[in-house]
């Protein structure tokens, strides 16, 4: 029997190399040479001795960043492995760097390799770009992570993982609150370079920038930006990821002059603000190998072995009025693997990146995150009220009296409330008068914390405040905070609690006390009433953050309302 022969098959055509990097597009660079090297230029290369050359990719004006960053230095424990092992070991640490800058049809976008993402400017970088990619793009069955900041509470990051065919909706994401940074899932652009000849679509991580595979020839690369620039021109948003666009940027130059403006007044008493020092998150692995740091901000200031808040404080209150937002853009910070500071890790330009606030002019709110101003959706906002109002409807079991309008005090001195708490562990029984009683740990050891004010019948930690203004309640808030993580988490403020109230009532045994329920006692000035109409609409944030922070400890929180005396 003859065979016929058949053909040969035509061997598989080679898949394109693609290679996985974050892609940003960048915002005020025009698409020429000399704009594109001014980024570069201004991120402190000649500093850092890192070469800038010009160049074509795929016939586009390109500027390419490289070298290596820093040089050569030891790892921060040679000296000491030496010591110990007694073998002359010789590691140097090196941080080769590449970033690329391309102009492709009138827009400049911008990758980099190694370390080379710290050199391209975060102000530069288009906020949006990466978020909407990902609201068209990604298939949100396979959604894999988010990542959130929360808007709830100060300096927290969230990371919710979603187990493969599951909703992203049912695992928790509340995007009324939370500012979604990142969402990785599968990428359904099926014209990228990586999902050419029936590939599997790949992942695509989103949040400023894009980081996904794209293609390292030339042609490829190109291609891959165009498409990608396409959709989120088009900008068809899938249902299920618009909560993405949830987040509404403050884009007029006038109200953000606003809003600073309100951080400047802030600073008076930066807890009224909730200032915090809030470091971006892809700095993380650089901040647990430091040992100091030096910042600029106006002057250079001493070298420091810890990031506090109150030195930011202090640094800023001493500006010029009206010059804080700038100060902080022209700012910077270095950050050292030796606290001689010698050895340099990284220095991170413009430090509105690092610091968070919330202001309230009138009744909006506006929260500064990542270098932004963000407003306080309306769906976030309605929740704040909803919860406050029930928790002003619950109330609580407590039955303190109401505020006499004549207190007497027993010196010079005595606060408000003071008397008031003094007031209430001399007539009512069951309750006992802890305020001003400071309990010093190994974590509060200048003044001390104080842990409440006074102490219910039934161990409830009552927090009291008279107030005429959020910033007022914000104290009692944070007050209320710092005694609830030290008395989870020293046993120093345990002990010492136990300690002091059992020489006030020898009969209630406090060993081992952990609290359970934490009472605000709040008397407004100008009310006998507390309601979601007169209560401050900051203090109102700053009530729901804290009742949200001590649920999660397992904690009730209630409010109750010191009426005026009649």
């Amino acid at each position: 029997m003859t065979r016929t022969a058949l053909p040969s098959p035509e061997p598989p055509r080679a898949a394109a190399r693609v290679r996985e990097v974050t892609l940003y597009r960048l915002t005020g660079v025009q698409a020429n040479e000399q704009s594109m090297r001014a980024v570069f230029d201004e991120a402190g290369t000649d500093r850092q001795q890192l070469d800038v050359r010009t160049t074509r990719i795929h016939g586009m004006p390109a500027v390419v960043l490289h070298g290596m960053r820093g040089g050569e230095r030891p790892p921060d424990w040679q000296a000491d492995a030496v010591r110990t092992t007694d073998v002359d070991l010789d590691l140097r640490a090196t941080s080769p760097v590449a970033a690329v800058l391309i102009a492709v049809d009138d827009h400049v976008y911008a990758f980099s390799y190694g370390g080379g993402h710290h050199f391209i400017p975060r102000d530069l970088r288009d906020p949006e770009f990466g978020r909407t990619f990902a609201a068209c793009a990604l298939d949100p069955a396979t959604v894999a992570t988010v990542n959130t900041r929360d808007m709830d509470t100060v300096n927290r990051y969230g990371s919710i993982h979603i187990p493969r065919g599951q909703a992203v909706r049912t695992f928790g994401l509340q995007h009324e609150k939370e500012l979604v940074n990142r969402l990785k899932a599968r990428c359904g652009l099926n014209e990228l370079t990586a999902a050419r000849g029936g590939e599997k679509a790949r992942f695509a991580e989103c949040g400023d920038g894009i980081r996904t595979h794209l293609g390292v020839n030339q042609a490829d690369l190109v291609n891959d930006i165009r498409f990608i620039a396409a959709t989120v021109e088009e900008h068809s948003v899938r249902e299920e990821l618009r909560f993405l666009e949830d987040r509404k940027e403050v884009r007029s130059p006038e109200k953000i002059d606003v809003l600073w403006s309100l951080v400047e007044d802030g600073l008076r008493d930066p807890d009224s603000i909730g200032l915090a020092l809030s470091p971006p998150l892809d700095v993380f692995d650089q901040l647990e190998e430091a040992r100091s740091f030096q910042t600029h901000i106006g002057v250079t200031c001493p070298l420091r072995t810890e990031l506090r808040v109150e030195d930011l404080v202090a640094r800023l209150r001493s500006l010029k009025e009206g010059t804080l937002a700038q100060a902080l853009k022209n700012g910077w910070i270095r950050l050292f693997e030796d606290t001689h500071g010698r050895r340099e890790i990284a220095m991170h330009r413009n430090l509105r990146y690092w610091i968070e606030a919330t202001v309230s002019p009138g009744s909006e709110m506006y929260v500064l995150r990542d270098g932004r101003w963000y407003e306080y959706g309306p769906r976030y906002l309605e929740e704040v009220r909803r919860e406050v109002a029930d928790l002003l409807a619950r109330g609580s079991s407590l039955d303190l009296p109401d505020w006499p309008d004549w207190l007497e005090y027993r010196y010079d001195r005595e606060s408000p409330e003071a008397a008031y708490n003094r007031h209430v562990g001399e007539t009512q029984s069951g309750y006992l008068c802890l305020d001003k009683n400071l309990a010093r740990t190994e974590v509060h050891f200048g003044n001390g914390v104080e842990l409440c004010d006074i102490l219910g019948p039934g161990n409830e930690l009552v927090h009291v405040k008279q107030a005429s203004s959020a910033a007022d309640l914000s104290h009692l808030f944070n007050q209320a905070k710092s005694a609830v993580e030290s008395l989870h988490y020293e046993r120093q403020a345990r002990e010492w609690f136990a300690e002091a109230v059992a020489r006030m009532d020898p009969e209630r045994d406090l060993t081992g006390f952990q609290p359970r329920t934490v009472v605000f006692a709040i008397r407004l000035t100008k009310h006998s009433e507390i309601t979601v109409d007169n209560l401050y609409p900051l203090a109102q944030v700053e009530l729901y953050r804290t009742a949200v922070a001590l649920r999660r400890c397992g904690i009730a929180v209630e409010v109750f309302t010191i009426r005026h005396s009649s």
